[in-house]
């Protein structure tokens, strides 16, 4: 029995066999050919290619009919690969002057592209090499005449999918029915595997490290269980193992059917009749679907960054994608609950892929709002597509990272005057839209009462970015994991300070970071006076128990405590203490 850890990506547990998805190694060789045989290599080339371009458009319209358009958009990346004259160019010099075979031409110059790629050492970056891989792959088959795998098994049972790396086109075409997980060796929570992963909703955990060969996995059919949520993987387990798991599945079926009761829409109430709204955080307009479904009272984080991280690459989301996009969320949600949009928070790391950014420490520089106010034709973009798309709900406009009243200020400008061209222009939409901030920086919560001077319409806690700016650590180096802890005490008088002060003004506050999704902080967050917390869509009715399993006066004891202590460490193992003494294992 051994056991791997890699990404969480979709929680849920796994046990089954595993079917594994080839790396697809085509053998190619350089295969020398004379003078009267290039015109012939040239015209198979350009065969290849026509047969893989129509092969990305069957697999943009299928995935796009399965899952949704942005899904299908993901190929558009690779059809600008493939449509780039440059690479063809390349590969009919290569096979001219150095007279060799079509796909030993492909091969070198989709590898020497991908290699540059890769050089760059960015993880965003790698991601696109495997783009270029992939297109390569599917040229090559044309070239070589070999079918494309998909994972999928003969039979109708379900299999836990492993690969080393899934690509997108791998991903897309699995079989929902018969995948049970998804499993790789490689890749992460920005990869399009992910992204797809999500999508299909099975439990799946990314970047594991070498775990086929060294489990001899493609020697035999194993059985394997998969925890999503704890990112883990554990291959031949014993028969101990595998009963403690089944009985998690039945504690999770339980728990799913003993919250169905917190899925209808409302907010939630404590035990002492204090309301608190439930909130989701999503990336995709099909989750906001799930958040109606699961009882939300509303979207409190819409990431709007999806639009531009699946463009195609070099393009830009126009106007009328991103109309789309918040028309088919508000239209979801509705007009009864708030939809929060989040104007795209790009940079650090989060390649924004419309202007070259190498920076040292990413995290600190442009990014975010300074990004927005850097390319404002793109800022307004977004702007007038959220106002024409605010008549079809009730849409408030966030904006991420604001560290300064200068930035507040130009921000507001250019939304009055993008307010002022759609009325000039008579487009409809919603005249009172409220224009809120992030509080992800100790120097917003310092300012807060300048903001509320400045017409600050609410504050939303981002704790990941404010946990990193005070504790002064990347929260992706792994070696200072250790500071990064959202229980940590200098965080929680943040967060304390912050309430205090909105509530003093009689402003909106509310929390989307990732503490709002642990379960044994919810007391403390109500203790410090939240009434709005927002979750991924899944949570929402878990959330809405714990806070009817308490009392707002336990929970003001709970963060009193809290605070007190003098670690992060301290101020978990009480959290933990207090959940359980109300809320035992089960939940």
């Amino acid at each position: 029995m051994k056991y791997y850890h890699g990404i969480s990506v979709t929680p849920g547990i796994a046990i089954g066999l595993v079917s594994i998805v080839a790396n697809d190694a085509l053998a190619v060789t350089c295969r020398s050919i004379t003078s009267p045989d290039v015109a012939a290599e040239l015209s198979r080339l350009d065969l290849a290619f026509k047969s893989a371009s129509d092969s990305l458009d069957n697999s943009r319209e299928e995935v796009s009919s399965q899952l949704g358009e942005q899904f299908g958009q993901i190929f558009e990346a690779h059809s600008l690969i493939l449509s780039d004259p440059k690479t063809l160019k390349k590969i009919q010099e290569k096979i001219k002057r150095e007279l060799v075979c079509a796909e030993y031409a492909v091969a070198a110059v989709f590898d020497e592209n991908a290699k540059k790629i890769r050089a760059l050492k960015n993880p965003v970056f790698a991601e696109r090499a495997s783009d270029i891989i992939d297109v390569r792959d599917r040229v090559l088959r044309y070239l070589l005449v070999v079918a494309e795998a998909c994972g999928d098994v003969d039979d109708e049972r379900q299999y836990v999918v492993v690969g080393t790396a899934i690509n997108p086109s791998k991903a897309a075409n699995l079989n929902a029915e018969t995948t049970m997980a998804i499993v790789t060796e490689t890749g992460g929570l920005g990869s399009h595997t992910a992204i797809v992963a999500a999508a299909l909703g099975v439990p799946t955990v990314l970047g594991v490290g070498p775990f086929i060969t060294e489990s001899n996995l493609l020697d035999r059919q194993s059985l394997v269980i998969v925890d999503g949520a704890e990112g883990l993987l554990i291959v031949d387990p014993d028969s101990e193992t595998v009963q403690r798991y089944e009985e998690k599945q039945k504690v999770l079926q339980e728990r799913q059917r003993r919250l169905e009761a917190f899925r209808k829409t409302g907010k939630a109430v404590s035990l002492d009749g204090v309301e608190v709204e439930i909130k989701g955080n999503i990336e995709f307009p099909h989750e906001a679907e799930l958040c109606v479904k699961n009882g939300a009272c509303g979207v409190g984080l819409y990431r709007t960054e999806f639009l531009y991280l699946t463009a195609p690459k070099g393009t830009l989301p126009d106007e009328e994608a991103h109309f789309e996009a918040y028309k088919t969320v508000l239209q979801t949600v509705g007009k009864e609950y708030p939809t929060v949009i989040r104007t795209f928070d790009l940079g650090a790391d989060k390649d924004p892929g419309f202007e070259n950014i190498h920076e040292d420490n990413p995290f600190m520089g442009l990014r975010s709002i300074r990004l927005s106010l850097r390319h404002t034709p793109m800022f307004r973009t977004q702007l007038r597509a959220i106002l024409r798309a605010s008549v079809y709900g009730k849409a408030k406009v966030m904006f991420p990272l604001v560290s300064t009243i200068s930035e507040w200020l130009y921000a507001k400008a250019i939304f009055k005057e993008v307010c002022d061209d759609l009325a000039e222009e008579g487009i409809p939409f919603d005249h009172d839209i409220p224009l809120g901030v992030m509080v992800e920086t100790p120097a917003t919560v310092v300012m807060l009462d300048q903001f509320v001077a400045e017409d600050v319409k609410f504050f939303s806690l981002g704790t990941n970015d404010l946990l990193q700016y005070t504790m002064a650590v990347d929260r992706s180096n792994e070696r200072v994991q250790s500071l990064y802890a959202q229980e940590s005490p200098p965080l929680l008088r943040l967060i304390q300070h912050t309430v205090e002060v909105a509530n003093r003004y009689e402003k909106e506050v509310s929390l989307c970071g990732q503490m709002g999704s642990m379960p044994a902080c919810i007391p403390l967050l109500l203790g410090l006076g939240l009434r709005s917390i927002s979750v991924s869509p899944g949570m929402i009715p878990q959330m809405k128990n714990i806070c009817a399993s308490f009392s707002i006066e336990k929970c003001k004891e709970i963060a009193r405590e809290a605070l007190n202590c003098k670690t992060a460490l301290d101020v978990r193992s009480y959290l933990r203490r207090e959940y359980r003494a109300v809320m035992g294992n089960s939940i």
